[in-house]
C-alpha cells in the first residue's frame, strides 16, 4: 500500500483551489470583474469541499489514512478560505481609498526630468500634490531628484515604456534611498525588472542609511489593461511589431527576450476633483456650519432643519481651473511601433474623443520624423506635442556640480577640466524659454526642468542660475584664498611636463550613494592616448564621462577602452556597467570601425547579473570576454596514488576524490587576459594583480603597473596588510576613507577604512602619493581634513571630475590647506557633529556604569 505523507496530501480539486486563492491575494490594485463575478461560486465551492472533508471525518477513525488526509484538506481549505476574506477585505478598503474625493489631486503638472538628449534617457514626472508617478527610470535619476524638489520616497509608480537598460538602470538606486517599510513600489509595463532586482539584492550595499534590503517591489505586466488610484487613470497600450518577413524586429541572430521589441504606451486621465465651495453662497442660503458643508463638498444634497433641500450644485463656486487632464506617453522605436499605435482601439477612441492635452513622445528621431509618424501629429492637432529624444538640446540642469567643477576651475585648471558643455551660461528654469519649437509640425523640442500644467496650481518655481561667472561659494574667495590659488597655480605651472601618463581621472568618489556633488565609484586609467581602462563602474559612470570628455570625444575614450575591472559586486561598483557596454558598441557603430571585445575582470558575483540581464533583457556576453577572478579549474590528478585494479567498479569506487580550490589571497592576471584581444605593449599595462582584501566575500584590490608605473587601488576594505605588501613603492596609491576618524567603530562594522586607517596604509606600503576616495555620503562637498595631513606631504583629496597626469600629482597635498580655507562652514558642521557624537557616546558608556553599579549593589544586598 502506497501511503501519502501527510504534509502533503492535497486531493487535486483542493491544490487547484488553493492555488486560485493565492492568485486572488497576489498584490494586484484590486479584483478585476471576472474575479469579482466569479468569486461568490468560488467561495461556496470551498465551504463545499470543507463540508464534505468533515463527513469523511465522521466515517473513519482518526488513524485511519482517509482521516489524516481529510484534515490536511480542511486546513489547505481553511487557509484559502482566510486569504481570499483577505483579499477582499484589502479590495474594500483599497476601493474606499480609490474612490475617496478628498484624495483627488487640487494641481498636477508634467515636468521633463530628462529630455533624452546626451547621456540621461527620457524621463518624466507627472507630479501631483501627493504623489510622483515616473515615466522610464534611467539613471542617474535618483541623484538629480533633489534638484525638482522631489525624493526616491515620493515615487511608488515607476511606468516603463520598454523593458531595455536605458528605461530601468535607475530603478534599483531609487529604492535603495526607500525605507524597508515604505509602501509598495510598482513597476507597470516591464518584466523581468523584479527578477533582477532580486539576483542583485545580495550584494546590496548601503553603508550610510538604515536599508539592507530593497523596499517592497510589484510588477504589473501590460495584460493587466488599466491602473488606477485616487489620483489618476493610467491605460496600457502595448504596440507589439509585426512578425512578417523582413519587419525591422527581426533578430540578428542573437538572443532577444520576448520582451525585447514590445513597447507600451500609457494615457494618463486625471480624476475630476471636488469643486470649490463659494462662501457667499453659504452665506445667502443661509446654511449653518457643521456637518452640511461637509456632505455638500463630497457631492451629497442635504436637508435642513427647516425643510429645505440644497443640492451641491447650488453651493459649488463658479470659478474654473485651467486643465489639460489627458497626457499620451508614445516611445516607438520602429515604423512597427507607429503602425501598431495607429492600429489601436484605444489610441482611436482619443483621437475621436478630441480632448488630449499633451503628447510626449520618446521615440527614435528617425521614426518621429518619419511621414508615417507625422500622422500622429495630423491625428492629435488640438495636443501639445512635445519631443524627448537626442534631437532636443543639450541643457544642464545638475547645478551643484557645474557651480562645484568652475569652482576647481578657478583653483587649478590643470587638473580639474570644464564639463560638458564648456561654453554653457544661461540661466535654466521651468518655462519653456530653453525649449525649442520645430517649424516642420510646430512639436516642442522639451529642455530638463520644463514644467506643463494639467491641472493649474500655485508653486514657486525652480530656477538654476548657470550664468557666466556663476560658481559655487563665490563670497568665499576671499583675499587670501586669492592668493593661495595664485601659489598653487605658479607651482602647477613650474612642474615639467615629462609625465602626462598614466592619468587617473575620478568618476565617482562617494560611497555607497551619490550625492549633490559625488557620484559613486569609478575611476578612468589611460595607459597611453590610445589605451585606458575602467576601475570600477557604478550607476552614472557613463553620464560622468560624457561631462568630462563632451559628446563627440567620449566616442573615443569608449574605444580606447580595453578593460573594466570590477573589486566587488555591490551595486555602487558595478551598476554602470551595462550602460557602458552598450555605449561603447554604439561609439564603434558611430565612427564605422570594427567591433573589439573589451575584457571584463571580476568575480562571479558580478558576472551573475550580467548573465541575468542578458537573459531578461539584452545579451550582452558577447561584447566582452570575461575573465572570472573567483574560478579555478581542479588540480590534477594525483597519479602516484592511481588505482591499478582491471576492475572498473573498482576503480570507481576507490578513486580518490580531489579537494575544492582554494582562492589565492594574491593572484596575477597576465597570463589569464585573453590571447587575442591582451597586447601589453598596446595596452601599456606590463602586470596585473588582484588582492584580496577585507570588505565583501571575494573583494579584491588592483595593482597595476602601467607605463612604468605602478598603480594601486584598494577597493573597499578595511586596513589590509597584504595589499600594503604587493603594493610595496607603488608610485600611486587610491585607497578609500569612508569615514572620519571619529567613526572607527562605524568602519569596522562596515568593513570600510577611516581616513588615519587609510593614510597609514600608504605608509606602510611605502607610496609616493595617496589619493583619498570614496568617502561617506554624509560628506557631500568635502570630508574632515585633519592636521596629519599636512605632515605627510603626499596625501591629496579627490573630488569628482578631477583628471591628475603623473606629472601634476605633486600639486595635490597643495590643495588640504585651501579647502580647509574654502570649505570651512562644512568642516566646522562635521567637528561640530563629531564632537555631539562625542559627548553622547560618553553619556551612553555612563549610563551603562551606573547599571552595573546598580545591579552589584543589589546583588550584595541580597
Amino acid at each position: 500500500m502506497n501511503v501519502i505523507p501527510r504534509r502533503i496530501c492535497l486531493s487535486q480539486p483542493t491544490f487547484t483551489s488553493l492555488r486560485s486563492a493565492r492568485s486572488l491575494s497576489s498584490d494586484k490594485p484590486g479584483p478585476s470583474k471576472q474575479q469579482q463575478e466569479t468569486e461568490p461560486d468560488f467561495l461556496a465551492d470551498l465551504r463545499e469541499q470543507v463540508a464534505r472533508n468533515t463527513q469523511v471525518l465522521r466515517k473513519h477513525a482518526f488513524s485511519h489514512l482517509k482521516s489524516r488526509t481529510a484534515l490536511n484538506s480542511i486546513a489547505n481549505l481553511q487557509y484559502s478560505l482566510a486569504k481570499v476574506e483577505e483579499k477582499r477585505i484589502r479590495a474594500e478598503m483599497s476601493n474606499s481609498i480609490l474612490n475617496a474625493v478628498s484624495n483627488i489631486p487640487s494641481h498636477a503638472s508634467i515636468e521633463i526630468i530628462s529630455n533624452g538628449r546626451g547621456p540621461m534617457k527620457a524621463c518624466v514626472v507627472i507630479r501631483t500634490s501627493m504623489k510622483a508617478y515616473l515615466f522610464n527610470c534611467p539613471e542617474p535619476v535618483a541623484r538629480v531628484l533633489h534638484q525638482f524638489r522631489l525624493r526616491g520616497t515620493n515615487v511608488c509608480d515607476i511606468f516603463v515604456t520598454r523593458s531595455v537598460w536605458d528605461n530601468i538602470s535607475g530603478i534599483s538606486a531609487i529604492l535603495l534611498a526607500k525605507d524597508p517599510m515604505s509602501p509598495l513600489t510598482r513597476i507597470h509595463g516591464s518584466t523581468n525588472t523584479k527578477h533582477y532586482l532580486n539576483t542583485i539584492r545580495p550584494f546590496v550595499d548601503s553603508d550610510t542609511g538604515s536599508n539592507s534590503v530593497f523596499s517592497k517591489v510589484d510588477e504589473l505586466p501590460y495584460s493587466n489593461e488599466v491602473y488606477e488610484d485616487a489620483a489618476l487613470r493610467v491605460t496600457y497600450i502595448p504596440l507589439v511589431p509585426s512578425k512578417r518577413a523582413g519587419s525591422s524586429q527581426q533578430s540578428s541572430g542573437e538572443h532577444q527576450p520576448a520582451m525585447q521589441g514590445i513597447s507600451i504606451a500609457y494615457y494618463v486621465e486625471l480624476k475630476e476633483p471636488p469643486r470649490n465651495i463659494d462662501p457667499l453662497k453659504l452665506v445667502n442660503l443661509k446654511i449653518p456650519r457643521g456637518p452640511w458643508i461637509a456632505k455638500l463638498k463630497a457631492g451629497e444634497s442635504i436637508t435642513l432643519e427647516d425643510g429645505r433641500t440644497i443640492r451641491p450644485e447650488q453651493v459649488f463656486s463658479d470659478e474654473e481651473k485651467v486643465e489639460f487632464p489627458r497626457a499620451l506617453i508614445v516611445d516607438c522605436q520602429t515604423t512597427d511601433h507607429v503602425e501598431a499605435l495607429l492600429e489601436s482601439t484605444i489610441f482611436n477612441k482619443i483621437v475621436d474623443a478630441d480632448g488630449l492635452g499633451h503628447c510626449i513622445h520618446m521615440g527614435l528621431p528617425a521614426v518621429v520624423n518619419s511621414p508615417l509618424y507625422q500622422r500622429i501629429f495630423q491625428l492629435l492637432p488640438r495636443a501639445r506635442h512635445l519631443i524627448t529624444n537626442q534631437e532636443a538640446p543639450f541643457v544642464p540642469f545638475m547645478e551643484g556640480i557645474y557651480k562645484l567643477n568652475r569652482l576647481m576651475i578657478f583653483i587649478c585648471p590643470a587638473v580639474f577640466p570644464p564639463i560638458y558643455p564648456l561654453d554653457w551660461s544661461r540661466i535654466v528654469a521651468q518655462n519653456s524659454e530653453l525649449a525649442e519649437i520645430r517649424q516642420t509640425d510646430g512639436a516642442i523640442l522639451a529642455a530638463p526642468l520644463q514644467k506643463m500644467w494639467m491641472r493649474e496650481g500655485k508653486e514657486e518655481p525652480i530656477v538654476i542660475n548657470l550664468g557666466a561667472g556663476e560658481i559655487e561659494d563665490m563670497e568665499r574667495i576671499t583675499d587670501k584664498v586669492k592668493r593661495m590659488v595664485e601659489q598653487v597655480n605658479q607651482e602647477s605651472a613650474s612642474l615639467p611636463p615629462d609625465c602626462p601618463y598614466p592619468a587617473v581621472s575620478f568618476l565617482g568618489t562617494s560611497s555607497a550613494t551619490p550625492s549633490k556633488y559625488r557620484n559613486v565609484s569609478a575611476y578612468l586609467v589611460e595607459a597611453n592616448p590610445h589605451s585606458a581602462w575602467l576601475v570600477d563602474v557604478g550607476e552614472g559612470t557613463y553620464y560622468q564621462l560624457v561631462l568630462l570628455f563632451g559628446e563627440e570625444r567620449v566616442k573615443q575614450v569608449l574605444v580606447n577602452l580595453r578593460a573594466i575591472f570590477v573589486t566587488h559586486a555591490h551595486q555602487d561598483h558595478m551598476n554602470g556597467m551595462f550602460m557602458i557596454l552598450q555605449q561603447r558598441k554604439a561609439a564603434f557603430e558611430s565612427l564605422g570601425l570594427e567591433y573589439e571585445p573589451i575584457v571584463l575582470v571580476a568575480n562571479r558575483n558580478v558576472l551573475k547579473p550580467l548573465k541575468t540581464y542578458s537573459l531578461c533583457f539584452e545579451d550582452l556576453t558577447h561584447l566582452v570576454e570575461i575573465v572570472d577572478i573567483s574560478q579555478y579549474s581542479a588540480p590534477p590528478p594525483d597519479k602516484s596514488n592511481a588505482n591499478t585494479s582491471n576492475s572498473p567498479s573498482e576503480v570507481s569506487s576507490k578513486r580518490r576524490r580531489t579537494s575544492s580550490p582554494t582562492l589565492p589571497p594574491c593572484r596575477d592576471l597576465v597570463h589569464e587576459m585573453p590571447k587575442h584581444v591582451f597586447d601589453a605593449d598596446k595596452w601599456g599595462l606590463d602586470s596585473i594583480k588582484c588582492v584580496m582584501v577585507h570588505h565583501t566575500r571575494m573583494a579584491n584590490g588592483f595593482v597595476f603597473q602601467a607605463a612604468g608605473k605602478k598603480i594601486v587601488f584598494s577597493g573597499d576594505t578595511k586596513p589590509c596588510e597584504l595589499l600594503a605588501k604587493e603594493g610595496l613603492g607603488a608610485d600611486l596609491l587610491v585607497h578609500e576613507a569612508t569615514f572620519g576618524d571619529a567613526h572607527t567603530e562605524d568602519a569596522l562594522r562596515k568593513k570600510h577604512s577611516t581616513m588615519n586607517q587609510a593614510v597609514e596604509i600608504g605608509r606602510k606600503m611605502q607610496a609616493k602619493w595617496v589619493i583619498l576616495t570614496h568617502f561617506s555620503a554624509r560628506y557631500p562637498k568635502i570630508p574632515a581634513l585633519p592636521d596629519y595631513l599636512d605632515t605627510m606631504g603626499n596625501v591629496g583629496v579627490a573630488l569628482d571630475f578631477m583628471r591628475v597626469p603623473f606629472d601634476k600629482l605633486p600639486i595635490l597635498p597643495k590643495f588640504i590647506p585651501l579647502f580647509r580655507e574654502l570649505f570651512g562652514d562644512e568642516l566646522f558642521d562635521i567637528e561640530l557633529k563629531n564632537a555631539q557624537r562625542t559627548l553622547k557616546n560618553k553619556e551612553e558608556e555612563r549610563g551603562r556604569d551606573l547599571d552595573v553599579l546598580s545591579n552589584q549593589n543589589k546583588a550584595m544586598k541580597i
